[in-house]
């Protein structure tokens, strides 16, 4: 007796290949727990058919329709997340937002498109809740009907899935617009230095370790933060987290020359200084005066070449 069979319309090779190699491990699966189970692909052109077969009442084998239904379920939630939610979250973002341009909905469709596949934070949340309202109503649809037509299913049933997508991508949209605002005033931040007149020689940017940052003058003495004054710095500390007091400071110092001592370019705060004295800034990795004070900033009686002046 037939038990259920699951339907989907392929467009390419590639959705068939995954349909077919999700559904065979879910059918390996089933068949382990359930050896009276038999299973079978179909295809006609790009119609695929997945077909379960087996005696009633599944209880005598070990198995019951509930837990029959969760795991084909399973299945169906991985196939449609697989080759299917990229889909329908474009089309959504099409439908429910307005785009000054083909560049920018491309760009906010890839930020969409990053959340979708991140497994941690705000997404992994998103991800969560989608799994469990698209879980729902696959297991509802099976109950109702033996024959599952994944096509209908993606057209009509799936509201509540939907929702979490537009939420997403409402999220999305937020997360374009503030990037779009931190890089203009990035840039606002950088055409402020381009003009202003240097006021100190040098000054050293040392990463003690993640994102902590300590300043120094030319000669190696710390540079102090001081009350900022001013629009630029007005802004900075509604706009910037993590390295506004560092930007603020540098700005007031007014450096003709920086160098930043890192052993991890790549940090956003790193970044953002380069971006903002763009030439007046330079990077060192590993010098004979910034290893020894990186690697021994935990010991109280750290000494560097304290006569020497570094200005020069």
């Amino acid at each position: 007796m037939e038990l259920f069979s699951i339907t989907v319309n392929t467009r390419t090779e590639l959705e068939k290949e995954s349909f077919y190699r999700i559904f065979l491990d879910k059918q390996k699966a089933l068949h382990k727990q359930c050896k009276p189970l038999k299973f079978k692909f179909s295809a006609s052109q790009n119609r695929v058919i997945w077909t379960c077969s087996g005696k009633l009442p599944l209880t005598s084998w070990g198995m019951s329709g509930e837990l029959l239904r969760a795991e084909i379920s399973e299945a169906v939630t991985a196939y449609i997340a697989k080759q299917k939610e990229q889909e329908i979250a474009a089309r959504l973002l099409q439908e429910e937002f307005e785009f000054q341009d083909g560049e920018e909905l491309e760009q906010v469709l890839r930020c969409f498109l990053q959340l979708l596949e991140k497994d941690e934070g705000t997404s992994a949340e998103f991800a969560r809740r989608r799994r469990q309202k698209l879980d729902r109503t696959i297991r509802q649809c099976l109950a109702e009907s033996a024959e599952l037509n994944l096509d209908g299913l993606l057209a009509f049933r799936l509201r509540d899935y939907e929702q979490e997508l537009r939420e997403l991508a409402e999220y999305a949209v937020d997360e374009y617009m503030l990037d779009q605002q931190y890089e203009e005033f990035i840039s606002l931040l950088k055409y402020f230095v381009y003009f202003q007149e240097p006021l100190t020689p040098l000054v050293h940017v040392i990463q003690r370790g993640g994102e902590d940052l300590l300043l120094l003058d030319g000669r190696l003495k710390p540079i102090e933060a001081g009350k900022q004054e001013g629009l630029v710095m007005e802004r900075l500390d509604q706009e910037m987290e993590v390295e506004d007091m560092v930007v603020s400071t540098l700005i007031s110092a007014a450096p003709a020359r920086l160098i930043i001592h890192t052993r991890q370019p790549g940090l956003p705060v790193i970044g953002t200084l380069l971006q903002i004295f763009d030439h007046r800034a330079e990077v060192c990795y590993s010098c004979q005066e910034c290893t020894p004070f990186i690697e021994g900033l935990n010991h109280i009686g750290l000494t560097l070449h304290a006569g020497r002046d570094y200005n020069n």
